[in-house]
C-alpha cells in the first residue's frame, strides 16, 4: 500500500463498523448496562475494568488505560501495523482501501532497496561468525559475563564481527556494484587509493532495525578496554542517528500492550532489560535524544521516561531532555525522569534487584513538572524576592514551548502559586500555538477525547448506598490531595466507577505525593478523567466539606467490608431457613454483627458534623 490513507475512507470505515461486533469477536462480552465489559485483553486481571460504549463506539480500561475505537483496538489486539488493520476490517466491511499515488519518498525507498538486502546480508553473516567462527569463544564468554542468554541474543540478532581487514568484504563483495553499496551503506571503508576495508573487527555486533524491521545500522561494542568502545554506522540514505531508536522494532514485535517507553543508553541496557521481561526499553544511537525520537514514542505510548545518572552531569543532560520534549507534550502524554544510584545503569541494576524493583523505580519517577520546579528553584535563592523573580524568567520561555492546552494551563498555575503572584514573564511572550505534527502513513490517525460520564449510570447515586460518600470524599481529595498520605487504601473490589476513580487516584498521589490540585491534575492529563476532575478542583472550597481524613478513611473502610456483608448474609440466610449452624459457625455470625454494629456506629456523614 502506497503513500497515506485518506482520513475520508478511515472515517467511513469507522463508521460501518459496530465496535461491539468487533471486541466480541476476539473477548467475550457481558452487557452491564448500557455499556459491555470484560476482563481487560491487555493485562491480567480478575475483575473486569474493561469498558466498552456503543453509544461511543470506544472502550477504555480503567486498569491500564488502553482506550480507541475499532480500529485501535484490532491493532493492539491482533499486533498489526495500522494499514494492516485498516486492510482486515476494510475486508470484513467490504470495502477496498484507496491506493494514493506514490510519493517521491517511497520513489526514493524503492531505489534503496539494495541497499537493505546488503544490510541483512551483513547481519546474517555476523550471527554466523558467533556460531561458527575460530575465535568466536571470546564473544560468546563476553556475552555470557554479561548474563546473556542464547535466546536474548537470537531475538536481537545479536553476532561477532570478527578480526581482520576483509571477513565481511570477502563474503559480501562478490562485484563491483556490491562493494559499492556495501560503502554506500557503511559497512566498508573506502580508502584515498580506492581500496576497501571492513569498518567492524572483532567487535560485538547490535543490528539496527527500523519500524518494518529492515536493518538499516550496526552498533559494534568491543570485547576489551579498546577505545571506541562503541561503534555505530555513519549515517547512509537509510539511517540517520537522530530519528532511530535501538530496541524500537523488538519491543514493537512482541504482543503485549505497551504504555510507556524507558530511554536508556546503551544496547546491553536494551537487551538486559529485555531479558528480565521489561520488554519497552529503547536506546539512541550515539546522540542526546532528539524532538523526533519523543514525537515518534508519543505516537506509540502516553508515557517516556527518561534514565539518567543521579549525579550532576546525569540531571544536567535531563534538563537538555526536559527541554528538547517540552514541544512534544501535548495533552495525553507526559514525561518523566529516572535518576539511578551513583555507579549504576540499567543493565547492571535490573541484574541486581530484579524486574519488580526496577519497574517500582520506574513508577516512582519524576514527572516532568516537578523536575522541571525542582531544577529551576535550585539554581535560584527562592527565599527572596529577586528569586523568585529570577525563577519567574527562567521557567516562562520553558513553559511557553509546551503545546497549548491544558497541560501549559496548568504549569502557568503552578509558576504563579510558587512565585505568589501572575507570571510577568510570561504575559510577555507572544504564545504562539504548536501546529499539529502530521501522522506517518503507517500510524493511527489521534483518537478522540472520552468523557468518563458517558460511561458512568445516570442514576448511580440512586442505585449504589456508598456513593454519595464516594464522591464527596473524591472532591475532598482533589482538593486537598497532601490527605492521601494518611489514607489506607481498602482491600476491596470497587463496584461503581467513582470507587474505582476515588482508589486511583489515591493510589498515584501515595505513588507520587503532591501538595496542591495542579500536580494532581497533570497527573491526570489526557484520561477520560481530566475533565471530570478538574471541575471539582475548580468548584471552589465548600465550607460543608471539612477536610477530614477520618471521614474519608470510613468511607475506604465501609469498601473494605463488604466482603464481611456478604458472609454475614450468607449465615443469616442459613440460620433463618432452619439450618443447624456449627459452633465455629455461631461464633462467627456474632463476631460479624458486632464488626458490623460498631461500623455502623462510627458511620458518619462527612456533609454533617
Amino acid at each position: 500500500m502506497a503513500g497515506r490513507i485518506p482520513q475520508s475512507f478511515i472515517d467511513e470505515l469507522l463508521a460501518r463498523l459496530d465496535v461491539i461486533d468487533v471486541v466480541d469477536s476476539r473477548v467475550k462480552l457481558k452487557k452491564t448496562g448500557k455499556n459491555y465489559s470484560a476482563c481487560c485483553p491487555f493485562h491480567n486481571e480478575n475483575t473486569p475494568s474493561f469498558t466498552v460504549s456503543p453509544d461511543k463506539q470506544f472502550y477504555y480500561c480503567f486498569g491500564c488505560g488502553a482506550s480507541g475505537t475499532a480500529l485501535k483496538f484490532v491493532m493492539e489486539y491482533d499486533g498489526l501495523s495500522f494499514p494492516d488493520a485498516v486492510e482486515k476490517l476494510a475486508s470484513q466491511a467490504g470495502l477496498e482501501v484507496p491506493k494514493e499515488q506514490i510519493s517521491h519518498d517511497a520513489r526514493q525507498e524503492q531505489q534503496h532497496q539494495g541497499l537493505f538486502k546488503r544490510m541483512e546480508a551483513a547481519s546474517q553473516y555476523f550471527e554466523q561468525m558467533l556460531r561458527q567462527h575460530e575465535q568466536r569463544g571470546r564473544a560468546v564468554d563476553y556475552l555470557k559475563n554479561r548474563g546473556l542468554s542464547g535466546k536474548a541474543a537470537k531475538f536481537f540478532g545479536i553476532g561477532y564481527a570478527p578480526p581482520g581487514w576483509d571477513g565481511l568484504q570477502t563474503e559480501l563483495g562478490t562485484d563491483k556494484e556490491a562493494l559499492r553499496e556495501l560503502v554506500t551503506c557503511g559497512m566498508l571503508i573506502e580508502k584515498e587509493d580506492g581500496r576497501t576495508y571492513d569498518r567492524f573487527r572483532d567487535r560485538i555486533m547490535f543490528p539496527i532495525r527500523d519500524a518494518r524491521g529492515r536493518f538499516i545500522a550496526f552498533g559494534g561494542r568491543v570485547l576489551g578496554d579498546e577505545k571506541p568502545k562503541y561503534l555505530n554506522s555513519p549515517e547512509t540514505p537509510i539511517f540517520q542517528k537522530g530519528r532511530e531508536l535501538y530496541g524500537l522494532y523488538e519491543a514493537r514485535k512482541i504482543r503485549q500492550k505497551l504504555t510507556r517507553f524507558i530511554i536508556v543508553e546503551g544496547y546491553m541496557d536494551v537487551v538486559a532489560l529485555a531479558e528480565y521481561g521489561i520488554h519497552y526499553a529503547v536506546a539512541t544511537l550515539g546522540t542526546a535524544t532528539s524532538e523526533h525520537h519523543s514525537r515518534r514514542l508519543f505516537k506509540i505510548v502516553p508515557e517516556v521516561i527518561f534514565c539518567f545518572d543521579g549525579d550532576n552531569a546525569g540531571r544536567t543532560a535531563a534538563a537538555r531532555a526536559m527541554e528538547t520534549v517540552l514541544p512534544v507534550l501535548s495533552d495525553g502524554v507526559q514525561a518523566r525522569f529516572l535518576f539511578l544510584p551513583d555507579g549504576e545503569d540499567p543493565d547492571t541494576l535490573v541484574r541486581k534487584e530484579g524486574k519488580d524493583a526496577f519497574e517500582e523505580r520506574l513508577n516512582k519517577s519524576v514527572h516532568l513538572p516537578e523536575f522541571l520546579f525542582d531544577f529551576l528553584k535550585k539554581q535560584v535563592d527562592f527565599d527572596t524576592l529577586d528569586g523568585k523573580a529570577r525563577l519567574d524568567q527562567l521557567a516562562a520561555p520553558l513553559i511557553n514551548k509546551i503545546p497549548a492546552g491544558m497541560l501549559k494551563k496548568l504549569m502557568k498555575k503552578r509558576l504563579e502559586d510558587e512565585i505568589g503572584m501572575s507570571s510577568e514573564a510570561l504575559a510577555d511572550m507572544n504564545n504562539i500555538p504548536v501546529p499539529a505534527t502530521v501522522l506517518d502513513y503507517d500510524l493511527p490517525p489521534e483518537e478522540p477525547s472520552i468523557n468518563i460520564s458517558d460511561y458512568l449510570p445516570n442514576d448511580e447515586s440512586e442505585q449504589h448506598p456508598l456513593a454519595p460518600s464516594v464522591y464527596k470524599s473524591l472532591v475532598q481529595i482533589v482538593r486537598q490531595p497532601s490527605l492521601a498520605q494518611q489514607l489506607e487504601l481498602p482491600n476491596a473490589d470497587p463496584e461503581t466507577e467513582y470507587e474505582r476513580l476515588l482508589l486511583e487516584v489515591i493510589r498515584k498521589l501515595k505513588l507520587a505525593p503532591q501538595q496542591g490540585s495542579v500536580g494532581l491534575l497533570i497527573q491526570w492529563i489526557g484520561t477520560p478523567y481530566q475533565a471530570e476532575l478538574q471541575q471539582m478542583a475548580e468548584s471552589g472550597s465548600d465550607g460543608h466539606i471539612p477536610p477530614s481524613t477520618n471521614d474519608i478513611n470510613d468511607v475506604l473502610k465501609r469498601m473494605g467490608a463488604r466482603h464481611l456483608d456478604v458472609e454475614l448474609n450468607k449465615l443469616k440466610a442459613k440460620f433463618e431457613q432452619g439450618e443447624k449452624l456449627s459452633t465455629e459457625e455461631r461464633q462467627r455470625l456474632q463476631e460479624l454483627k458486632r464488626q458490623r454494629h460498631e461500623m455502623n456506629k462510627k458511620r458518619t456523614n462527612i456533609y454533617r458534623r
